[in-house]
């Protein structure tokens, strides 16, 4: 069964959550933080991004749905606009958080989200199906 580049892609960047989510358990691709602040920080991510193991748990998940959503064609865009509302929430709570406590989030998480939702949100709603 040949993929669309939609799914393609769609299961790339699924993968790309999941390695991002495997990475932040790594010690020394993720170096410890000496003051994590009010929210629950364990490190950051290529001394970038916040992690903890919420927020670690969370991108494997997401990875996981994208990744799953795009394994049929007729799925694929349902899932990338759902994915896309998900993003965009995150990208709202991050800007109001930490409400979300219990998740690491810094600026550079903010802005790894607000690339997801257009990507996704250009997956689901814009490009051309087939």
């Amino acid at each position: 069964m040949e993929r669309t580049m939609i799914q393609k892609v769609t299961i790339g960047f699924g993968a790309l959550y999941v390695l991002i989510g495997i990475l932040g358990f790594i010690p020394g691709i993720t170096r410890d933080v000496a003051d994590p602040g009010p929210v629950p920080m364990e490190g950051e991510l290529l001394g970038i991004f916040a992690v903890n193991l919420i927020h670690n748990l969370a991108h494997i998940g997401i990875g996981l749905a994208l990744a799953w959503g795009a394994m049929r064609a007729e799925r694929v865009m349902l899932t990338n606009r759902i994915m896309t509302a998900v993003f965009a929430l995150l990208v709202v709570a991050s800007l109001i958080a930490p409400i979300v406590e219990g998740v690491a989030i810094n600026a550079p998480d903010t802005i790894l989200h607000v690339v997801s939702v257009l990507v996704v949100g250009y997956l689901g709603f814009i490009a051309p199906q087939g």
